[in-house]
C-alpha cells in the first residue's frame, strides 16, 4: 500500500525517515529501470536489456533482476545481496511529480505509508521554521537529478533506436531438470550492426561517448547465467519449504 502525498512543511513536519536498504517494494517487478551512468557498475551482477513501449515506441533501459514476470530475485527478503544498487532505488520514499501534463514543476512527495517513516527517530524534515532541512535538499537534489539522468537515457535510447542499432532478442534458458523459460519483448544492441556501422557513424558513438555504456550494455548479458542459478535456488528453497 502507498499514500504518495505532496510534501508539505507543515503537515510533515514531525516526519522522520529512516533510510535502510529494504528494496522488498519491489519484489514483484523483474524489470527495473536504469540510467546509462549505471550502466557500467550494474553490468557486473545485473543483465542490462531495453524494452520498447508499444503505444509510444520509446525504449527503456532496465537491469534484469529476475527471468520470471513478478519475481525480483534481488528483492525477496529485505536483505540487499549484491555489491551494486540502481540510483533510482535510493529515491524511496520519496519522488517527483509533475504538477500537470503541460507543466515541467514538479512536486516532492513522500508516501506516508512507507515502513521507514515515523514520528520518533531517523532523519527530520524540516526545522523549527518550517524551512528544509539539509538531508532533505540533498535528497531533492538526488531526485533531480535522478530524473535528468532518466532524460538523458531516454534520448540516448531514441539516438541508437534511429540507428537501428536495437534488435529484438529472444533468449531460452534450461534450469535444472525440464524447466524452460523463454523470455521475449527484449532488445539488444546488434554487434554485427554495430561493427558494420561506417567509420563516421562509429567515431560519432565515440564522441559521444557511448562506446563504453554500449560494451558495458553488451558484457552484462553474461549475468544471465547468474539469474538462472538464482532462480534454481529459488526453486529449490520453495520445494523444501
Amino acid at each position: 500500500m502507498t499514500n504518495i502525498v505532496p510534501l508539505n512543511h507543515q503537515q510533515h513536519a514531525a516526519l522522520k525517515v529512516q533510510d535502510k536498504k529494504d528494496f522488498t517494494r519491489f519484489k514483484e517487478q523483474h524489470l527495473i529501470p536504469v540510467v546509462v551512468q549505471d550502466f557500467i557498475p550494474l553490468a557486473a551482477e545485473f543483465p542490462i536489456a531495453f524494452v520498447k513501449n508499444t503505444e509510444t515506441g520509446q525504449f527503456t533501459a532496465v537491469a534484469m533482476m529476475g527471468l520470471k514476470p513478478g519475481i525480483n530475485l534481488y528483492c525477496q527478503t529485505a536483505n540487499w545481496p549484491a555489491e551494486v544498487i540502481p540510483s533510482s532505488f535510493f529515491n524511496y520514499p520519496f519522488s517527483l511529480v509533475k504538477q500537470s501534463e503541460d507543466d515541467d514543476n514538479c512536486f516532492v512527495c513522500i508516501d506516508t505509508d512507507s515502513s521507514m517513516i515515523n514520528n520518533d527517530s531517523g532523519q527530520t524534515l524540516f526545522d523549527d521554521k518550517g524551512e528544509q532541512t539539509d538531508y532533505l535538499k540533498a535528497r531533492t537534489e538526488h531526485l533531480l537529478d535522478v530524473a535528468e539522468r532518466h532524460e538523458q537515457t531516454s534520448a540516448i535510447m531514441q539516438y541508437l533506436a534511429n540507428k537501428k542499432l536495437l534488435t529484438l532478442k529472444s533468449l531460452n534458458i534450461n534450469l535444472a531438470g525440464e524447466e524452460k523459460l523463454s523470455l521475449n519483448g527484449l532488445y539488444v544492441i546488434d554487434e554485427k550492426k554495430l561493427e558494420a556501422l561506417p567509420d563516421d557513424e562509429f567515431n560519432e558513438l565515440r564522441s559521444k561517448g557511448l562506446l563504453p555504456i554500449i560494451y558495458a550494455h553488451l558484457s552484462s548479458m553474461h549475468q544471465i547465467a547468474r539469474l538462472a542459478k538464482l532462480q534454481i535456488n529459488l526453486n529449490k528453497s520453495s520445494a523444501e519449504a
